[in-house]
């Protein structure tokens, strides 16, 4: 990698610039600040001590980002007022200065980028909240602070002097995209990037990590302790640098650690109360393949309820929440976009989640360490959206111009109890916000079947149908007359059949060559009236009948509105007909208002019958309208507490 090595002015330690970019560099040797100008180096004082550090990132480690190499070159240490960060310089692809952020556990990379549009230089145009578009993106601004320059090492593309100050803004979009708007006395500079996992990133020459490196027996669960200002009582950090505020066990002091020079930030009050935990500060555990180490507990409490958190760290993951209520629990992360949001619903990653709670929250009690500067009593207003088993989360902090996003997942507390060796964990009380719906996950491993069954069942429905058609046998067509002593004349086929009614109708005969249905068809102009034909199904060879009744009847009227029943058509079947010879008797009666109708009579054989389909329909549809029953109970007790029921 081309680079230039010139003497330190103040030591005569060689001092490297490995980028033309670069024009600022801390001596290894004295901490000399190294400015390069015009092949020249001249020094500016010396350069304050970086504070411990828990960082895996050093000077010299190699990484690939998108396809091409890169190595880290420089570091700034940032403060605000609500804690400090790590921004590593890192050459890319051995020409481009870039820049790797490494904040409240989550990674950055970004690059200079010339805006398409100009942008303002107040930042007072920029509150948390303001969508902005550019680079033809849409953007959200997440938060504006004011920083300052800690201390730094290796080489930078700026001067980076102690308590050095700047202003920023920054972005954030849907897609997990990250920009930083710095305000300087040149003018704006805009920085474009993504969010990164660390196994993004296949890293080089890390630092090892005291304590999850290459761990021996003694090393296990190495802390840093210091001395609480308030009380002098050591107070243990598991994750120093990355720490921005912990709690004295003894005195229960909030003491700001994002400095080496440790102050108060909250004394105890008198009312505090030792935190109820199920999982002690300093326990090690193993949630989906992650090692996480407890750091910090904290209780919080809106109007309605209580419920803890429990705050985990992974040097090289960030870190990680487990939220406790009533037996439930929730592993919860930092979420780096801004989802699409509507009055009551949410979209993100392709998921849809709908608004189940907002109100305020309140820190009740603290205990350990924590990424910002914890306060008892600290507010923030958040939005809960859910769908089960995810849960999207908004906080907005009165007084920070700054919100931010979390998102979680519903873990089931047997997992907790493995993970964490616990022997014995609160059985879960009542639904919870985002708490599976066992009856859709029962669902989800049935459908398959159901399907099948259901395909299977309309495969052979429309096979038997094929296979099975329906025939026409005979039609014909009669008159009914009340003033007739006789029927109607008797088909000469029929005739030698006999009558024992003179109003009884005789059909021609018909076959019947294999085991069947034969269906009678009747039809007839009734108009709020009936006609009766008791039918009898006569074997020609046995003279074995079978009887049934086909009653057309129609009726119809006005009664708080128009209604009306029945038709002027109807049917019977005789299921199972043995094969034969057949005749139909037909024997009409009708309504008193009825002198003379004409019917007519259809008869066919063969078809498949609709009920038995039907049966099985019913059978296979049971237990999935069972499962959908208590679904919908489940999820009316969920929402039962939320003021925001779906429709």
């Amino acid at each position: 990698m081309p680079g230039r090595v010139l003497d330190c002015p103040q030591c005569g330690a060689p001092v490297t610039f490995l980028s033309s970019v670069t024009v600022f560099a801390v001596c290894e040797h004295c901490r000399a600040m190294v400015v390069m100008r015009d092949a020249k180096v001249d020094t500016m004082g010396s350069m304050a001590e970086l504070p411990p550090d828990l960082s895996p990132f050093q000077i010299g480690a190699k990484g690939q980002w998108e396809g091409k190499g890169f190595e880290i070159v420089g570091r700034v240490r940032v403060e605000w007022q609500e804690g400090s960060w790590n921004e590593w310089c890192i050459l890319y692809d051995g020409v481009t200065v870039g820049w790797l952020a490494e904040a409240q556990g989550l990674l950055m990379v970004s690059f200079a980028t010339q805006p398409d549009t100009e942008l303002s230089s107040h930042e007072s145009d920029y509150q948390a909240g303001t969508s902005l578009k550019i680079l033809g993106k849409n953007w959200t601004v997440g938060d504006v602070k004011q920083t300052s320059c800690r201390a730094s090492e290796g080489e930078l593309p700026f001067i980076a002097p102690p308590n050095s100050i700047r202003i920023s803004a920054d972005l954030m979009s849907r897609h997990g995209e990250f920009a930083n708007i710095e305000f300087t006395e040149q003018g704006t500079i805009l920085y474009v990037g993504k969010y990164a996992r660390f196994e993004d990133f296949r890293f080089e020459n890390l630092r090892p990590v005291p304590g999850w490196n290459a761990e021996v027996a003694e090393e296990k669960n190495k802390t840093n302790a210091l001395a609480c200002p308030a009380c002098g009582a050591p107070v243990i950090l598991r994750a120093v640098g990355q720490s921005m505020a912990a709690v004295c066990g003894s005195c229960g002091a909030v003491i700001d650690t994002a400095t080496p020079e440790w102050t108060v930030i909250q004394k105890a009050g008198k009312a505090r109360h030792e935190i109820p935990t199920l999982l002690p500060i300093g326990q090690r555990g193993k949630l989906f393949d992650l090692d996480l180490e407890v750091i910090g507990v904290m209780t919080r409490r809106d109007e309605d309820s209580s419920w803890t958190e429990y705050l985990l760290f992974n040097p090289w993951s960030g870190f990680r929440w487990l939220v406790f209520y009533d037996g439930h629990w929730s592993l919860a992360h930092l979420f780096p976009s801004v989802p699409d949001t509507t009055e009551r619903t949410a979209t993100a990653e392709g998921r849809r989640y709908r608004l189940y709670a907002k109100g305020s929250a309140t820190v009740k009690d603290v205990l350990g360490e924590f990424y910002w500067k914890v306060q008892r009593g600290e507010k923030a207003d958040y939005m809960d959206y859910i769908a089960p088993p995810h849960i999207l989360s908004k906080e907005s902090y009165p007084g920070l111009n700054e919100f931010t996003w979390s998102a979680g997942k519903y873990v089931e507390p047997a997992l907790i109890a493995e993970g964490f060796g616990i022997k014995e964990l609160p059985a879960p009380d009542g639904i919870y916000l985002n708490q599976p719906n066992p009856h859709s996950k029962i669902w989800a491993e049935l459908k398959g079947i159901f399907f099948l069954a259901l395909c299977a069942l309309i495969f052979f429905e429309i096979g038997f149908s094929l296979i099975q058609k329906t025939l026409p046998v005979y039609s014909g067509g009669y008159t009914f007359d009340r003033a007739a002593e006789s029927a109607p004349t008797v088909p000469p086929a029929a005739q030698g059949w006999g009558a024992p009614n003179p109003k009884t109708i005789i059909t021609p005969p018909f076959e019947i060559d294999h085991p069947q249905r034969v269906t009678v068809r009747g039809m007839a102009g009734v108009d709020n009236n009936w006609l009766d034909l008791d039918l009898q199904l006569v074997n020609a060879k046995t003279n074995i009948s079978i009887p049934a009744t086909l009653e057309i009847s129609y009726y119809y009227g006005y009664d708080d509105g128009n209604w009306s029943e029945g038709s002027g058509e109807a049917s019977v079947d005789f299921p199972h007909v043995v094969p034969g010879q057949y005749v139909l008797t037909i024997e009409p009666s009708a309504d008193r208002s009825i002198q003379k109708m004409p019917f007519a009579v259809y008869i066919s054989r063969g078809g498949v019958f609709q009920s038995n389909f039907l049966l099985c329909l019913g059978l296979i549809l049971l237990y999935p309208l069972f499962l959908l029953g208590r679904g919908l109970s489940f999820e009316q007790k969920r929402w039962s507490d939320s003021a925001y029921v779906p429709s």
